[in-house]
């Protein structure tokens, strides 16, 4: 029953389905049979009851190098209702073991009310750009040893975490008539853009760094951003110490999130 759960480029964690197939003790020339019903197929997922999505539950495997036998990476809730559809005599443990790997790193945000206040303690913090620079340097070291490099590190996050290029930072703060400067980085144009969105980034650094899907992480920021913008916080920059206007938050979490180290 050895299945390997991998992480995909986007932080979701993943099962290949000839992996899954052969975890499942079903024979191999039934895989490509197997692998186009179960993608066609009915299922209850937690959003409702529907045939699984590309690039959503599944993807096709860029590597794969005939058109007659495909791989596919399908994400744990799949891989989870797949093997419960099976006849497989191991289904049971299969699917404990994604539901439990599941809830350790969901991909949806479901918060306790602890939970909740720790969000909210966390956001306090993030107003600081030391600790969104140190998020920022925890997710860059998740990222190599994800990948084996930084290389395309700056389209990974563009795409995947601050949402908007510099490029286009700069055409808008141009329409505004805000002032800035071609040396400026992309915290330093979303500061002027719109310094809530280095809180949400900021929270979505914190949490991909630990391993949490993009999906998860996002949500996570997005959540950050609203108590943000209700409790009217203000982005500070406390690199030369505490400043009158810094936004009060727990000093031990503050400390903790000012590591640039995991």
């Amino acid at each position: 029953m050895d299945l390997t759960i991998r992480i995909s480029k986007k932080g979701t964690r993943v099962v290949k389905a000839s992996e899954l197939h052969r975890a499942l003790g079903l024979a191999d020339h039934h895989y490509q049979a197997n692998v186009r019903s179960w993608i066609r197929d009915v299922y209850q997922f937690a959003d409702g009851i529907r045939k699984p999505v590309g690039m959503q539950d599944y993807a096709r495997s860029t590597n794969t190098k005939t058109d007659v036998v495909h791989e596919y990476y399908f994400n744990l809730e799949l891989a989870r209702l797949v093997a419960l559809n099976t006849k497989s005599k191991v289904k049971q443990a299969i699917a404990t073991k994604l539901s439990k790997e599941a809830e350790v790193y969901p991909d949806h945000v479901q918060l306790t009310a602890d939970q909740t206040l720790q969000l909210l303690e966390q956001t306090r913090a993030m107003t600081r750009l030391s600790c969104q620079m140190a998020a920022e340097e925890r997710h860059y070291n998740a990222y190599v040893r994800r990948t084996g490099s930084g290389d395309y590190w700056n389209h990974y996050r563009v795409e995947n975490v601050v949402k908007i290029t510099m490029e286009e930072l700069r055409e808008q703060l141009t329409d505004r008539n805000i002032p800035f400067n071609r040396n400026h980085r992309v915290r330093e144009l979303l500061l002027r853009h719109d310094p809530l969105e280095c809180i949400r980034v900021g929270i979505v650094d914190h949490y991909a760094a630990q391993g949490y899907s993009i999906p998860y992480a996002l949500e996570l920021g997005k959540l950050a951003r609203e108590l943000a913008a209700t409790m009217q916080l203000e982005v500070t920059d406390d690199r030369q110490g505490e400043g009158l206007f810094t936004t009060p938050a727990d000093i031990d979490l503050v400390r903790k999130l000012q590591r640039a180290a995991a």
